[in-house]
């Protein structure tokens, strides 16, 4: 009965650095999968939904499909489409938070990179914008903040 208040701590401690962990990794795997792909990514985090998504850009061109030509307006247009959660191969890389059990209680409470505003990386891996994500859980608090001119990403509580 004395270590179950202990146990309680470590609980929380685990499910809110398992949430900004996924936050980190998402942020960074964006970045670096735009630098050596070559396609722009975009990281949405949704504060209301508790979400996290990353997407890439496709094109509607077929660029090694053996046509003879390419129509501007193919290797113009495009979308961007969710790309694959890397440790869950054939999976989507959305997050839904209050989904799973490892992240039960957490909340994302404020975003700067929500659906409105998703922060995008170019080719080099620059990001379209600085900003902060606050999860809460319980009492505790961690924020991770992507700096906007050099794409770094640091935690802090």
């Amino acid at each position: 009965m004395l270590g179950l208040p202990t146990l309680n701590s470590a609980m929380v401690d685990y499910r809110l650095t398992a949430a900004v962990e996924e936050i980190v990794n998402a942020l960074q795997y964006a970045q670096l999968t735009t630098m050596t792909s070559g396609r722009k990514t975009r990281v949405v985090i949704g504060a209301p939904q508790d979400r996290i998504a990353v997407r890439h850009y496709k094109t509607n061109a077929d660029l090694f499909g053996g046509g003879d030509e390419l129509v501007a307006g193919d290797v113009e247009g495009g979308a961007y489409e969710l790309m694959q959660y890397p440790l869950k191969k054939g999976t989507d890389y959305v997050i839904i938070l209050p989904d799973e059990s490892r992240f039960s209680g957490v909340d994302i409470t404020a975003s700067d990179f929500n659906v409105e505003a998703p922060v995008f990386f170019d080719t080099l891996g620059a990001p379209s914008k600085g900003g902060t994500v606050t999860l809460a859980l319980g009492d505790r608090q961690m924020v991770v903040t992507l700096d906007a001119l050099t794409g770094k990403v640091t935690v802090s509580e």
